[in-house]
């Protein structure tokens, strides 16, 4: 058992969002937006810590000079979550989800309730995970879990929650409650959320579709 929740977590890969106020337009503050719109596009390729971390301190600019917006610190959290998931050293997970939790800290205190910030709360308290899973793993999930279900209940039709939480349920082992089984409808919800779901401007979180589609195709083995 111990090998099996080892494999799953290290096996998990993390996805790297909004019903809040104040909601940027194009007529409100165009060079926020432009500014947001060029690092949100270079963050949908990016793939290196180098890549990540030089957006990371642009979003933070941006929160620091644009102060009544929570977006700039969602995106700076998210590029050090991706970070720390994707890094080969364990050891620099807790500094990463812990940098991670900082700029979280600044979105919330800007945006309470946010379907959006939760979800990521829970993808980046998954990631904890991997430092040690057979340890870790009873408490962060749970936390997780409920980091979902607050997203869930802040925005039902939010897609994000359900995506992480149908690659989590992939990834667990059956005998725990996983498998393709327990994902896949999971995942067909994350679908249909993805196909009512408005993003209500164009610097909100919007990604996931494509990872929603291939998971589906690998749960149905295409």
């Amino acid at each position: 058992m111990k090998k099996t929740i080892g494999l799953f977590f290290t096996t998990l890969c993390m996805i790297g969002c909004s019903t809040a106020q104040p909601s940027p337009s194009a007529q409100e503050d165009k060079k926020f937006i432009s500014a947001m719109e060029t690092n949100i596009k270079m963050l949908d390729t990016a793939s290196t810590a180098g890549t990540y971390t030089l957006l990371a301190n642009s979003f933070e600019r941006i929160g620091n000079a644009e102060n009544k917006y929570w977006q700039p610190w969602y995106y700076a959290a998210l590029c050090y979550g991706l970070m720390a998931v994707n890094t080969p050293d364990k050891s620099m997970i807790d500094p990463l989800t812990a940098k991670a939790d900082e700029y979280i800290a600044k979105a919330i205190a800007l945006s309470n309730n946010n379907s959006e910030i939760s979800a990521l709360q829970g993808m980046i308290t998954n990631t904890k995970i991997l430092v040690d899973p057979i340890s870790r793993w009873q408490t962060f999930s749970a936390e997780a879990a409920a980091f979902l279900t607050a997203a869930k209940e802040q925005n039902p039709l939010n897609p994000r929650p359900y995506l992480i939480e149908a690659r989590t349920k992939l990834f667990t082992p059956s005998a725990m409650g996983g498998g393709p089984d327990a994902a896949k409808p999971i995942i067909e919800k994350a679908l249909e959320n993805y196909t009512n779901f408005k993003a209500e401007n164009r610097i909100a979180p919007m990604w996931g579709l494509a990872s929603t589609q291939k998971l589906l195709a690998r749960i149905n083995g295409k």
